[in-house]
């Protein structure tokens, strides 16, 4: 039985660390935080799956056996935290996201739905959108209960064997040679070494990725008007907003209305950082964008800011560095979330065997 060290407890480490551990192998992962961490990217109250991507076909195609990974660890946790709602992208002008979905859809044989102006706000009473607007429903896709994921994948590993250390923070690591130090000097090695730190990678191994493109970002947790409020709820989590406001996530099991705006995010590192934050200035920063398109924009309320980091490479492709026996995961942006069980699997499978390093790394990237 061959020892794997994995650096990282968030969605794409634990993943990882269950695969393993299911096809024989021991299994310690290490955190510089308690596990799950409430400062990693990972743990948040929901996430978005679905097959919209815009012209990036390669990870609309990876959605369908993502689900099927997913229905794999539900099974193990004896629980299902993910609701089938669909989820919506609403075009404002040709040629956007939404347009280059659809184009992706019917290039993938994605099965999807297109709806005009008067068919996107009837499934969507919330919103008011100009004449031209349409929108492409696609499902499964919905909700998945990130923080109840983290928690209940945590769990799960410790109940079958594995070694979670919290609250180390490692020095320098050899992923070629499965060799790391932790801060005290003390040494932690074995057969297999996989290093899923996040963004806090570029500090980790500056030597190879201290120019790595890391970003913070906020989310915004918000009350609707209580004449929308079961609208919110009902409606599918809106993937896009045109090009350029943004995404929704419904208050569903209790975990509130959250909106993001990816062009509020900015480069900053975790560790110089931190996570303190405007909430007044970020918060409005975050909602103007959708306020156009909302009916009675003036009555929702700004409850709590969501922070996370993450690596976003310029071509918004995951990178997988292969080395010796070793495996440094990077470029994750905001998306690896819903492909994490299968980014498990499919890693467990490159350590013994089933696939080369290579193979692994043009699938991550979507090819």
């Amino acid at each position: 039985m061959s020892r794997a060290v994995i650096i990282g407890g968030g969605i794409v480490g634990l993943s990882i660390a269950r695969a393993l551990l299911k096809r024989g192998h021991e299994v310690h992962v290490i955190d510089q935080g308690p596990i799950p961490n409430p400062e990693g990217a990972s743990v948040d109250r929901h996430r978005m799956i679905r097959p919209h991507y815009g012209a990036a076909t390669g990870y609309a195609r990876m959605v369908a056996p993502a689900f099927e990974a997913w229905d794999r660890l539900w099974a193990d946790l004896g629980e299902t935290h993910f609701e089938n709602t669909g989820a919506i992208s609403i075009s404002l002008e040709p040629g956007d996201y939404a347009a280059k979905t659809l184009a992706s859809f019917r290039e993938a044989g994605i099965p999807h739905e297109v709806l005009d102006k008067a068919g996107v706000e009837e499934r969507c009473p919330q919103l008011i959108l100009p004449e031209a607007a349409w929108g492409v429903v696609a499902e499964p896709a919905g909700p998945l209960f990130a923080d109840r994921i983290v928690a209940g994948l945590a769990d799960w590993l410790r109940c079958n064997g594995a070694t979670l250390e919290e609250n180390c923070r490692i020095a320098r690591v050899e992923p070629d040679a499965a060799r790391a130090w932790r801060e005290d000097g003390s040494e932690i090695n074995g057969d297999r070494l996989v290093v899923a730190a996040g963004a806090w990678l570029p500090g980790l191994m500056p030597e190879q990725f201290g120019e790595a493109p890391a970003y913070r970002q906020a989310l915004l947790y918000i009350d609707p008007p209580q004449d929308y409020a079961e609208a919110w709820r009902d409606a599918p989590p809106i993937v896009t907003l045109g090009d350029h406001t943004g995404y929704t996530l419904p208050d569903r099991r209790g975990a509130g209305l959250k909106i993001g705006y990816s062009n509020h995010r900015r480069r900053a590192r975790p560790d110089v950082e931190g996570f303190a934050s405007d909430f007044e200035a970020e918060s409005q920063a975050i909602f103007q964008p959708f306020v156009p398109y909302l009916r009675k924009a003036e009555a929702y309320r700004p409850l709590r800011l969501q922070l996370g980091y993450y690596v976003l490479s310029p071509d918004r492709r995951f990178r997988f560095e292969a080395a010796g026996k070793g495996l440094v995961i990077t470029d994750c942006d905001g998306q690896m979330f819903k492909f994490g069980p299968l980014v498990g699997e499919r890693v467990a499978g490159m350590f013994d065997g089933a696939e080369s390093a290579e193979s692994l790394k043009h699938w991550a990237a979507g090819y």
